[in-house]
């Protein structure tokens, strides 16, 4: 009787989980990985894909856009990219949000005006990072950006519409809807060059985040997931099944 019961409950969280995640008769909480990830350094044209070293490997970095507004860190910025090439697997209105882990945020640190020497920085856990997400008009790769890069930059990032804007206050996970662009980039595969990414203020000025990047270790890097919360909720109906069956072998 109690394995009855408890099959009939799996059947029915099953159900109602594939109901919210709107797959129909498809159970299947996709998630797909992304094609590449990359930064470029505007001040020197750096084109950065794959990171090496003990404190930047598996990362790739975004910071704060600072043109001819500031002198002492005038076009000492990344803008990054990620790309998410095969989207095969999704299918058009359900939602998609794209996940980025931030690792830390790389803060100057202020020196004496008398300081000769390489830029100091601190890596912290918590900061205030506002940042635009848009859909890229154009290739980035190295040869593309570095060909006319402050041309690239501003026609194919930075003065692109906003997928989103958000404030950045710790480290860690989170989510942005972009189910408008991935269904846009699903309906007309030849307009998908991913997502750009920039910042557009930052306390202290100048800062960077550091996000994990395919490369990282234990999936650490970004994502395209379904509706975040749809799942969770699936995983603790099932958790609390387990948690029965214990109860009952018990």
């Amino acid at each position: 009787m109690c394995a009855l019961i408890l099959s009939l409950m799996m059947k029915l969280i099953l159900t109602l989980g594939c109901l919210g995640l709107g797959f129909g008769s498809k159970c299947i909480a996709v998630t797909v990985g992304a094609s590449y990830d990359a930064d470029t350094y505007y001040f020197t044209q750096t084109y950065n894909e794959v990171r090496t070293g003990a404190l930047n490997t598996g990362t790739f970095h975004v910071g704060q856009h600072i043109l001819n507004t500031n002198p002492t860190y005038n076009g000492h910025f990344n803008f990054g990219a990620v790309l998410f090439q095969d989207l095969s697997s999704l299918s058009l209105g359900s939602g998609k949000y794209l996940q980025l882990n931030v690792r830390d945020f790389k803060t100057p640190v202020a020196v004496d005006p008398s300081y000769q020497g390489p830029p100091l920085y601190s890596y912290l856990t918590t900061g205030n990072f506002r940042l635009a997400v848009v859909a890229l008009s154009a290739d980035f790769s190295e040869t593309a950006v570095t060909a006319d890069l402050p041309g690239w930059y501003q026609t194919h990032l930075y003065s692109r519409p906003r997928v989103a804007e958000l404030d950045i206050a710790t480290a860690g996970i989170f989510q942005v809807d972009v189910t408008g662009a991935v269904d846009n980039w699903i309906s007309t595969p030849s307009t998908n060059f991913g997502f750009g990414l920039i910042g557009l203020d930052s306390t202290p000025t100048a800062s960077t985040l550091r996000f994990y990047s395919m490369e990282a270790t234990s999936g650490l890097g970004p994502a395209l997931i379904p509706e975040p919360g749809t799942g969770s909720l699936l995983l603790a109906g099932l958790a609390s099944v387990l948690s029965l069956r214990r109860r009952f072998r018990a």
